[in-house]
């Protein structure tokens, strides 16, 4: 039965539209609205969708489809769908395609977080302990394969003094880790100050009381100052992990990205980070047949993989995205070639994040727990918990599997870490 009053709502995508998520419960609940987390029997069920893919935006309409037969089955009242696919794919086209679907709208004009009465804007979806800290919004890069710029806009920090105020507030109300997080975090700053401002704010950050971990997410090497090196070596709460989406490696592959940055210039900046800082984790995005890509360039690429053994990476496929350089750009790589390259990538890096793992085995690793684990079947096991590394993002990373008792939700233990399953380590405390 559906219960009058109620809303819920999905998130997909990225860190960066779960900020948007947690602002549209906010604001949701502000008219009075209950707001639940099971879809069914919800009275509006709300989708934020991402556009950054192809495979993104069809994941996106099936959840359509789905609340869709929600809808028809008489087990939610009203649907609205949001979102970055939205302002993609445009409302008129959308709306012909799924006319059952209630209400449609675009990502928010202003991506600032502000305090409104002593109420942040934000309604957490993340474990309590743990939340992004997003810094910017839009990107101004405009790398060839990207739609980003058209979708979200141009760059647009958040001020310091704004961004603050948000991570205090958080603080103050049991946050330990910061997950810091923009388009491009290492090029905030530049539109406010004209130039990067990043290592002054994560020095700020490192001084509010209560935070014990911060993680740097989306960085890029053009804009990697010996400053903040030095900031990430000093050892203090910014964590000694580095996610910094590179691409490709070879050059006429970055030039046809767009990327503005060179394979040698790169690889000093790698070389720079593994000298200055100790137990260094990289994590870095790669990107398998892209239009010209060489089998001598593809081979390039592994090349770079294996000299600096990305403890993390993510791969992906080619996509050619409508309205971006790349998609109609000349010598496109056949989709079987595409996928053959996309598996020995990905098998090369998981080779290393494997590595990583069995390194671990016999070592005593401060872990932060998330919460109990949760088998297929969706019984939390009492005695088996989910935890982190420094080495891990919420999310996207590995995770620990921790044997305890009564282990509390954000608490930071030691953990023997006793063996692996694939790249994830098993401990007890």
């Amino acid at each position: 039965m559906i219960k009058n009053g109620t809303f819920s709502l999905v998130s997909l995508g990225c860190p960066k539209n779960l900020v948007d998520s947690e602002q549209i419960v906010f604001a949701l609940k502000q008219t009075g609205l209950n707001f639940q987390t099971d879809v069914d029997n919800s009275e509006l069920a709300v989708l934020n969708t991402c556009g950054f893919l192809r495979s993104a935006r069809d994941e996106a309409k099936e959840y359509i489809r789905a609340l869709i037969g929600l809808k028809k089955e008489g087990r939610i009242k009203k649907i609205s769908v949001r979102g970055c696919m939205v302002k993609f794919e445009g409302i008129e086209n959308l709306a012909a395609e799924f006319p059952d679907v209630d209400d449609w709208g675009g990502v928010p004009v202003n991506g600032e977080q502000e305090i409104q009465n002593e109420k942040w804007n934000r309604t957490l979806l993340t474990v309590p302990h743990t939340v992004y800290l997003r810094i910017a919004d839009g990107c101004s890069r405009r790398c060839s394969f990207c739609a980003i710029p058209d979708i979200r806009g141009p760059f647009r920090s958040v001020p310091m003094e704004t961004v603050l105020r948000e991570a205090e507030h958080l603080a103050a109300n049991g946050v330990k880790e910061l997950a810091v997080i923009a388009q491009e975090t290492t090029f905030w700053g530049t539109d406010l100050c004209g130039k990067p401002q990043l290592t002054k704010l994560l020095q700020k950050l490192e001084e509010i009381d209560g935070i014990r971990w911060i993680r740097l997410m989306y960085s890029y090497p053009q804009h990697f100052e010996d400053e903040l090196i030095g900031l990430f070596a000093s050892g203090g709460k910014l964590l000694p992990y580095i996610d910094m989406p590179l691409q490709h490696a070879a050059d006429e592959m970055l030039q046809r990205m767009n990327r503005r940055v060179t394979k040698a210039e790169t690889e000093t900046l790698l070389d720079k980070l593994r000298s200055a800082i100790p137990n260094l984790v990289l994590r870095t995005s790669l990107i398998a047949g892209f239009p010209g890509e060489t089998e001598a360039m593809f081979q390039e690429l592994l090349r770079f993989v294996e000299r600096w053994k990305f403890e993390r990476a993510g791969v992906f496929r080619f996509s050619p995205e409508k309205g971006t350089p790349a998609a109609v750009m000349d010598q496109q790589v056949p989709l079987p070639v595409v996928n053959r390259r996309y598996e020995h990538l990905y098998k090369t890096c998981e080779k290393y994040s494997t590595a990583w793992a069995n390194r671990q085995k016999g070592k005593i690793l401060p872990v932060q727990i998330d919460g109990n684990y949760v088998d297929d079947s969706g019984r939390k096991e009492t005695h088996v918990f989910i935890g982190r590394t420094f080495a891990d993002a919420p999310d996207i990373d590995p995770v620990v599997y921790v044997t305890g008792e009564k282990l509390e939700q954000g608490s930071l233990i030691d953990v023997e870490i006793l063996e692996t399953e694939g790249c994830d380590l098993v401990g007890a405390v």
